[in-house]
């Protein structure tokens, strides 16, 4: 009599499945900021009450102690970056000519810290003040963006809008002179828009001469554009902010979910991956390093059977810290910021050279072994499959059953009303 083994790795998948659970509702109750404590770190000196008058508008605190010339009032402000919701502390005061910006500072942000360092050394935050609150505050109108952390800018502007905009309606009774808020649409979401065409066309697997020279053309052009020009790479903190509920505004963010659309558009109308090998910028290096070397060498039998396992791993582990910290950006371990920003944290640091050294000898060595964008999608892509196959054999089956029901032959049976089925 045979015995039946301990199914060890199901016991393992309902582990997995019961922590990331924890970890979110952990998450969600033990992480909310608390923005009073925040306000009295960045002014130790200032008594801060909140402002009496709030009504419908912004949260506004009163600076109840403070000197002549000091601002009166500080705003919080919310707005949508990269990977997830970024507040902004506001100092302002009212003026002769309305009430006007002191400083303006960033006060919790999910964003990756290369991006906000990137807008501290260009002093992005210091054209923000001595404005009046009425201003536009719009990207590349009245507010110089910086290449490589639009997006991060971009919510950093929101914020300011939303908060000094309704501020200036609900407290000061100010008419909305300002321009509305416009659609964040231009040449790079053109170009994204024509990228995610192509790569649905060479996804179709067409035997055209264009859909060849597409599929040749893409990845080189993907690497410029989407690696080194806009930096909008899709990363596990990319899919986790899903989970977390930030999604952000179509109007401000099209980029986001341009990648984002065309990934589920692939899955569900296609059946197919679309981003990976064709709009993933690292892939296309680790491509250009293969062919570079001209090496094409196998990799460890261990690592080629535990690869899955490594990746799920890996994502588990990422997903925790997302999940408990609801900071997108301190799971994320993929090199994307450190190969097309040149600015890292962490881990980045040693996952950068390690994974350029492999794919010099070991094809799509990254892609294989330890990305889990392409697991994830290859694995939704299975799913949707399987569902569509289930669906189809139900089909057929209610549709032999109506036959049978109604004395029509069923179609895998020859010879009328006899019954003889075929050899």
């Amino acid at each position: 009599m045979k015995v039946k083994r301990f199914a060890w790795s199901s016991l393992i998948r309902s582990l997995a499945w019961l922590s990331l659970i924890a970890a979110f509702v952990i998450g969600q109750i033990g992480t909310r900021p608390d923005y009073e404590a925040l306000l009295a770190s960045h002014f130790p000196e200032a008594t801060l009450t909140p402002y009496s008058g709030e009504g419908d508008g912004p949260r506004v605190f009163e600076f109840s102690n403070r000197q002549q010339g000091e601002p009166e009032v500080v705003i919080l402000g919310q707005g949508d970056g990269y990977g997830g919701p970024m507040t902004v502390a506001i100092t302002a005061s009212r003026t002769a000519t309305g009430a006007r910006t002191h400083d303006v500072l960033l006060l919790a942000d999910t964003e990756t810290p290369p991006y906000i360092e990137r807008l501290k050394k260009k002093h992005f935050f210091r054209q923000l003040a001595n404005r009046s609150v009425t201003d536009d505050f719009l990207l590349d109108t009245d507010i110089d963006s910086y290449s490589g952390a639009t997006i991060t800018a971009r919510g950093v502007s929101q914020a300011m809008r939303a908060s000094l905009h309704l501020g200036a309606m609900t407290h000061l009774g100010l008419p909305a002179t300002w321009t509305p808020d416009p659609w964040a649409l231009g040449w790079d979401e053109l170009g994204m828009l024509l990228l995610v065409a192509a790569s649905i066309v060479v996804s179709m697997g067409s035997k055209h001469r264009f859909s060849r020279l597409l599929k040749t053309l893409l990845p080189l052009v993907s690497l410029l554009f989407v690696g080194f020009y806009t930096n909008a790479s899709i990363g596990i903190g990319s899919i986790s902010s899903i989970v977390l509920g930030y999604i952000p505004s179509v109007k401000q963010h099209p980029l986001w979910w341009i990648l984002m659309g065309a990934i589920l558009v692939g899955i569900v109308l296609l059946g197919r991956n679309v981003y990976c090998h064709k709009l993933c910028p690292f892939s296309t290096v680790q491509s250009l390093l293969t062919k570079v070397t001209g090496l094409s060498m196998k990799a460890p039998t261990v690592l080629i059977k535990h690869a899955r396992s490594l990746i799920l791993g890996l994502i588990w582990g990422s997903l925790m810290l997302i999940l408990l910290s609801r900071h997108p950006s301190l799971g994320s371990y993929e090199p994307f910021s450190m190969m097309f920003a040149l600015e890292g944290v962490g881990m980045q640091w040693y996952i950068l050279p390690l994974s350029l050294f492999g794919a010099a000898f070991i094809p799509d060595f990254w892609c294989r072994y330890f990305c889990p964008v392409g697991l994830t999608i290859n694995e939704s892509v299975k799913l949707r499959r399987k569902a569509v196959n289930r669906a189809k054999a139900w089909h057929h089956s209610r549709r032999i059953e109506v036959q049978c029901d109604s004395g029509i032959p069923s179609p895998t049976h020859k010879g009328g009303s006899h019954g003889k089925t075929s050899a």
